[in-house]
């Protein structure tokens, strides 16, 4: 008899994206036959433990890109319902300053969280796109403290997804990662704690409509 399988749990601690997607492929919402868009490559962590046969890359910065072009994710260069399925791994970090490390997630820049947002909210939208019906979309997010406030980016994207008929159907929740950084008063001491602090990121997964 072979080894039975743990089950993929919705929160965990997996070690990297990577072994995240692996639980993603064994839901059944990647396949290896699939042809899949990951318009925001990075270094490729996402695909070193499972790969489909069909991958198509890219990234804003030239010398990340595998395609050998700087690709806007918000201006795919891409036909209508061309893929089966999206990653999609946006700068979704709304807040902190700007440390080493940063470069490799897109928000070595400093940015409003509005901006910020609307800027993944115009990702979604392109990648929604060029996904072909009952396609899946992966959105890499996190609802996280800004400016006094829980920014709910899983609510803000789900809804954002449906309004582009798309439906919200599984979430996944790495435990770890970045957490969220101390604050600080203007004299230095720390400031009071009103919210929770998030030491969880979230991968939603949509699929969209017929």
């Amino acid at each position: 008899m072979g080894t039975v399988k743990p089950p993929v749990m919705a929160v965990a601690r997996w070690n990297s994206n990577a072994e995240l997607l692996v639980s993603v492929a064994r839901l059944g919402y990647l396949r290896k036959e699939w042809r899949t868009l990951d318009p925001t490559w990075g270094v490729g962590t996402w695909w070193k433990a499972f790969r489909p046969d069909d991958l198509v890359a890219s990234d804003l910065v030239l010398e990340k890109s595998p395609c050998g072009e700087s690709v806007d994710f918000r201006k795919l260069p891409h036909e209508d319902a061309s893929f089966d399925a999206v990653a999609f791994d946006p700068p979704y970090r709304l807040n902190g300053r700007p440390h080493e490390g940063d470069a490799r997630y897109g928000t070595d820049v400093v940015a409003s969280w509005q901006d910020r947002m609307e800027l993944i909210r115009d990702g979604m939208t392109e990648c929604i796109r060029v996904l072909r019906p009952d396609g899946i979309l992966l959105v890499k997010c996190m609802d996280q403290v800004c400016s006094g406030k829980v920014r709910w980016q899983t609510i803000e994207f789900a809804n954002h997804a449906a309004e582009h008929e798309c439906e919200l159907v599984d979430q996944l929740h790495p435990v770890g990662g970045r957490p969220q950084p101390e604050r600080t008063r203007k004299d230095g001491k720390p400031s009071v704690q009103h919210h929770a602090r998030r030491n969880i990121s979230t991968l939603q997964v949509y699929r969209k409509g017929r």
